[in-house]
Parts: structure tokens; sequence; C-alpha cells
């Protein structure tokens, strides 16, 4: 082999690696999104099944009947709910095949919503325009207030 055959090989051997060495780099990116979503999807599964597990262990908290008085469990029950519905929200949000999920979390509190009580502050403000948006009568606890 004459020495310009083999400077060619090696260029060609170069040149091969580096595009060997980019699809890798690709397909570990892709990777990486993909297992980065599953886990996504998975974490948020995770956050609806404990939020069924308590809708079938306390039914009563499941929803507040509209004229029900606002006692300290449905409070707390109504709480949790919004809660994981934020957290499946950012985690799961922008794909649709959530998107009634979520939404029938928020509309099962609506009277909840509807009374002052939700410390809207402590919620990240794109979710409280999301609520807002699904409970149109929403109404935000002023700052400070204990009820």
């Amino acid at each position: 082999m004459t020495t310009s055959r083999l400077d060619r090989l090696a260029q060609i051997a170069t040149i091969l690696g580096a595009v060997v060495t980019a699809a890798s780099v690709v397909f570990g990116v892709l990777t990486f999104r993909r297992t980065a979503n599953e886990q996504r999807q998975s974490m948020a599964l995770g956050l609806l099944q404990e939020y069924l597990k308590l809708s079938v262990e306390h039914p009563d908290l499941a929803s507040l009947e509209s004229g029900e008085p606002l006692d300290i469990r449905h409070a707390w029950f109504a709480t949790n709910a919004i809660f994981t519905s934020q957290a499946v929200w950012k985690m799961v949000g922008s794909d649709p095949r959530w998107e009634r999920i979520i939404r029938a979390m928020v509309r099962d509190h609506e009277n909840y919503l509807q009374r002052g009580a939700l410390a809207c502050e402590e919620y990240d403000p794109e979710f409280i325009k999301y609520v807002a948006k699904n409970v149109p009568a929403l109404k935000c606890a002023e700052s400070g207030d204990l009820r």
C-alpha cells in the first residue's frame, strides 16, 4: 500500500469514527429523553393511584357537596387532591392523555375551590390559572387567612 492510500484510509476511519460517535451521542440523548418521559409517566400514575386509593378509603371526603359544611377533614382531602393534581400537572400536564384526568381531579373539588379556602399563593401560578380555567368560580383564601 502506498502512503497516500494509507493516509486516505486513515482519514476515512477518522471521519467514520466521528460519525459513529455523533450517532452514539444522539442515541444516548434520545434514550435519556424517552426514559425520563417514561419515569414521569410512571410517577404520575403512582400519584394518581394513591389519590384514587384515598378516594376509595374515604368516599365521604372524595367530594364536598354543595351546601355541605366544610370541616377540617374535607379541607385536608381537597388540599391533598389539589396538591396531587398540581404534581401530576407539572409532570405530565403537556400530555393530552392526562388532561381529562387532571381536569377531573380538580373538578371533583369544585365546591371546595369556590369557598375561598385554598391558599392559592402556595401553588404554582400557572397551575392556579389552569384551575381557574376549569373552575371559573375559584376563590382563593386571602394571605394569612387561616380558615
